[in-house]
């Protein structure tokens, strides 16, 4: 029994790699987001037919701290049945009622959390960036060009920003 000479070859065998189908696009919908703090609105007089906001002395005669008349608005004011010293907040709460059948119901967050979550907004960017990356990347290794005759090397999937 001798020995026997084994020859040994090797042939490369074509894999048709079936990519898959790419997700839908993200379809994001933009909350309100409402800036509220405890200011007073400006209520200013409304304006006469030549765009001036006239004023007139209290018809009470009334002083101020200083013995000086107070001056009112002659017309009135633009936003009449907004009390004296009305503030952001109570127009965010007047809002707030009439959206809730009179409940106040509304979710707050602070300065220091808002920024937490547009780091992690930015962070959730970073990682979909990356991710795509090496989609594509796998994608352009993978895919033959449209006559099949030639790897995917120089097939290219373009990634929008």
């Amino acid at each position: 029994m001798g020995t026997k000479q084994i020859e040994v070859s090797s042939k490369p065998i074509e894999i048709d790699i079936i990519q898959p189908t790419m997700p839908r696009n993200i379809d994001l919908k933009d909350p309100k987001w409402h800036v509220v703090s405890s200011a007073k609105i400006t209520n200013p007089c409304v304006k006469d037919q030549e765009g001036k906001r006239p004023k007139m002395d209290h018809p009470d005669g009334l002083l101020n701290d200083k013995g000086k008349v107070i001056r009112v608005c002659k017309l009135g004011k633009e936003n009449p049945d907004w009390p004296e010293g009305y503030t952001y907040l109570d127009q965010f709460l007047d809002d707030i009622k009439k959206k809730n059948n009179g409940d106040v119901v509304f979710f707050a967050i602070s300065t220091e959390d808002y920024e937490l979550m547009a780091y992690n907004m930015q962070e959730l960017r970073r990682y979909i960036r990356e991710v795509q990356e090496v989609v594509v990347y796998y994608r352009n290794v993978t895919i033959k060009t449209p006559d099949g005759d030639k790897d995917a090397v120089g097939a290219k999937v373009k990634v929008k920003d």
